[in-house]
């Protein structure tokens, strides 16, 4: 019986991990020399495994690329000038193909905090500071 016992416990512990990164599904390295510590009045607010980016701008950015904590990055449909974009965390990727952990009610660990967000328009601009509005997990 704690043969059994013992190998459900590892069973149970082992499918609740993490993934390891998949090398296909990897994005850039975060672009660290583009990096500026100035914002723009466009907003990101967590809300558990999604963020709504609110673009309170006269700006359209329409081949951006999302970065969150100098890390994790993904492609963004067109934000347009006044616009709301309602975007899934774990769509987010690092460069060695590792998911953000957004959370979920079948997370066993802690979702990773959004700490910064930046817009990336082009491979040779400066990034686009966002400002990043609280912690709703």
């Amino acid at each position: 019986m704690k043969i059994v016992v013992t190998l459900a416990t590892l069973l149970l512990l082992t499918a609740c991990q993490n993934p390891s990164g998949n090398p296909e599904l990897a994005s850039a390295p975060y672009p660290m020399d583009l990096h500026v510590s100035n914002s723009v009045p466009i907003q990101v607010i967590r809300d558990g495994e999604f963020v709504k980016i609110v673009n309170s701008t006269a700006d359209d950015y329409k081949n951006a690329t999302l970065w969150v904590n100098q890390r994790f990055s993904g492609k963004l449909t067109p934000l347009l000038a006044g616009d709301t974009l309602r975007l899934n965390l774990w769509i987010l990727r690092d460069s060695f193909g590792e998911q953000f952990n957004a959370g979920g009610i079948w997370r066993t660990d802690e979702p990773t905090e959004l700490v910064i967000a930046e817009l990336q328009i082009a491979e040779d601009v400066p990034l686009v500071g966002l400002v990043v509005i609280g912690q709703q997990d």
